[in-house]
């Protein structure tokens, strides 16, 4: 609206002037206009206008200054525009669309300045409560409210923004309008669409959530989502999307189309962990090939003795292969990474100790517990904890992982208040005497004894009081002995967050009723059993522990994610829900997990939500 009405504004201004000034009418406005615009600055613009409200009083003023201010909003004088707007009092007679207009100008310098709370502020105040969305002032105000939820991650209010913007119609809409709508949309989980299905009261919205449910549904497969979508156009056929779909979409066919036809796999074939993603990887493959014929060709190359990444990654790409996936080991990933430019698009299975790299062809997706580290970091903060304690095996490797939770806990401004390690020869009820300080009152409690007779003193050992909780890197075999112990020696009551590790993924509840209480990030894969492709996989093929299970889950999503990485380079996507978890896409094109979090009630791996509740 800025834009299209500024020519108005010029002319009102320029009349008001000469008004004012008491020159005759025989004066052309338009020309005077063109002329004034073509000599003066924009910085002379904005201070005519300043001045010429100094001359006037109340809505005549106001209108000039509200004038002012868009203009330095549009050309981006934010820090004059502030302090103008700090300096102006609003009347009290203004008319609901100059409130509005206010109240717009200021939520936008609030943006400008990173304070998207206050903005939000603005555009839910009073100023703004007579918005008409008929008005094409009312809907540029309620397409800004949205945009400013979304940056706040409230999806759902900026859903209803968007569509109260489309009050003259949908058929009205742009299709900037229907991608930021459509954005909205996918950015919420199966749940929430569900409820906001059943709360739609328009054929037109009902009709959207239908469609973002629809392509949830079958995010795994474009083959099955691009059949959705017509069957989709067929029951809502009177849908202002069908003839204008959002761009994200039309762009799904032509992402088909020009799909890798023809994979290249580099795996340790002769290791566990490079079989149980290509049974993962397979298993996906005849799965898609039950849904299409239309599936690539796979070449698979056995990387068990290899030190040099270069003459079998080469064989790969001379096979005729677009697209490579591996390999899995880090060293050969990062020599991979060393290249100036691969020769074709490459998923690499690892992560490369280097920094983020600005290869366009290079993708990398691992299952690094860096990303489950982080989750649980996230969570325990959340949750209102601040001190925490720590328990990991004490070889190089987890050592480097108890160094990243103490980087990433004192990131958040938490403290690790102490930490113990173990090896397969300590004495966990040491460990844990050490840990939370019962070794220090059991000192306290020797020290008197050998002062004092011994029938005047009752000893009763105190823990240190100043643990919210306790980070735990351990396998479940290590950890059905530890949390018995914490519970032994007065600390069963201290929440205990945990990694993968800490399950097998077994139902053992005999077993694993001494893990109770504790919480873990897993691969949904691991946690849900009613996946119709584990349980044929769990059917065919041999059961496996956790660790393989998580591999074979990795597998599956890297041949789903084959024909999605440029999806991901485009932006088109932002996420999908995969095996391993939910994937996005970070800087230097990482492609990374958000896992389920479950507790461990009565022996069983239960859904954990993020209020504390455990969903049975």
């Amino acid at each position: 609206m800025m834009k299209t009405t500024i020519t108005y504004y010029l002319t009102r201004l320029a009349l008001m002037v000469i008004v004012a000034s008491g020159v005759g009418c025989s004066i052309d406005p338009t020309n005077t206009i063109e002329e004034t615009s073509a000599k003066e600055s924009t910085t002379e613009f904005i201070d005519g206008l300043l001045a010429a409200a100094q001359t006037q009083s109340g809505t005549a003023a106001f209108v000039l200054t509200l004038q002012a201010l868009e203009t330095m909003l549009e050309v981006g004088f934010i820090e004059r525009a502030q302090l103008e707007a700090e300096q102006r009092n609003l009347p009290e007679d203004i008319s609901t669309d100059l409130r509005l207009r206010y109240a717009m100008v200021r939520a936008r310098l609030d943006l400008q300045s990173g304070n998207t709370d206050t903005a939000i502020r603005w555009l839910r105040g009073s100023l703004a409560s007579g918005a008409n969305a008929k008005s094409e002032l009312g809907r540029e105000y309620f397409i800004l409210l949205g945009d400013t939820l979304m940056e706040v991650g409230q999806n759902i209010p900026a859903i209803e923004a968007y569509a109260a913007s489309s009050t003259n119609g949908w058929d009205n809409g742009t299709s900037e309008l229907f991608d930021k709508l459509w954005a909205a949309l996918t950015g919420l989980d199966t749940e929430k669409l569900a409820n906001l299905a059943e709360e739609a009261t328009s054929y037109e919205l009902r009709g959207w959530i239908e469609l973002a449910r629809t392509v949830r549904v079958d995010e795994f497969s474009i083959r099955r989502q691009l059949d959705s979508i017509a069957q989709w156009k067929r029951v809502w056929a009177r849908h202002s999307a069908v003839n204008q779909l959002p761009d994200a979409l039309v762009e799904l066919q032509q992402t088909w189309n020009q799909r890798p036809s023809h994979i290249a796999l580099i795996l340790p074939l002769q290791q566990p962990a490079g079989n149980a993603i290509l049974e993962g990887f397979l298993s996906a493959y005849y799965q898609a090939l039950g849904i299409s014929r239309e599936v690539p060709r796979i070449s698979v190359f056995d990387s068990s003795t290899v030190t040099s990444i270069f003459p079998i990654y080469n064989e790969a790409t001379t096979s005729g292969a677009d697209l490579i996936i591996g390999p899995l080991n880090k060293q050969l990933v990062n020599q991979l990474a060393q290249l100036p430019e691969l020769p074709a698009t490459t998923l690499a299975l690892n992560y490369s100790d280097t920094p983020p790299l600005d290869k366009e062809k290079l993708f990398q997706f691992g299952l690094a517990p860096e990303d489950e580290i982080g989750q649980i970091v996230q969570l325990a903060w959340e949750a209102g904890y601040r001190n925490a304690a720590l328990i990991a095996p004490s070889s190089e490797d987890y050592l480097r992982l108890q160094r990243y939770f103490s980087r990433q806990w004192a990131a958040e401004g938490g403290a690790v208040v102490s930490e113990q390690t173990f090896n397969d020869e300590s004495s966990f009820a040491d460990i844990i005497k050490r840990l939370i300080a019962i070794d220090s009152s059991e000192a306290r409690a020797d020290r008197l004894l050998n002062l004092l007779p011994r029938n005047n003193i009752e000893f009763i050992p105190r823990r240190r009081n100043d643990i919210d909780f306790i980070f735990l890197i351990a396998n479940p075999r290590q950890g059905r002995q530890i949390k018995p112990t914490l519970a032994f020696y007065f600390a069963g009551d201290v929440p205990v967050y945990s990694l993968p590790s800490i399950y097998d993924g077994q139902d053992n509840q005999s077993e694993n009723s001494d893990l109770d209480g504790i919480v873990f990030a897993d691969a949904p894969w691991v946690l849900q059993e009613s996946d119709e492709l584990k349980m044929e996989m769990n059917t065919n093929l041999r059961q496996v522990q956790g660790p393989l299970q998580r591999l074979r889950a990795m597998g599956i999503d890297s041949f789903r994610l084959y024909p999605r990485l440029k999806q991901f380079a485009n932006q088109r996507v932002n996420s999908i829900q995969g095996t391993t978890g939910k994937l996005q896409m970070s800087e230097g094109q990482r492609i990374h997990r958000t896992l389920n979090m479950a507790q461990f009630e009565s022996g069983f791996a239960r859904e954990y939500r993020i209020d504390g509740n455990i969903s049975r």
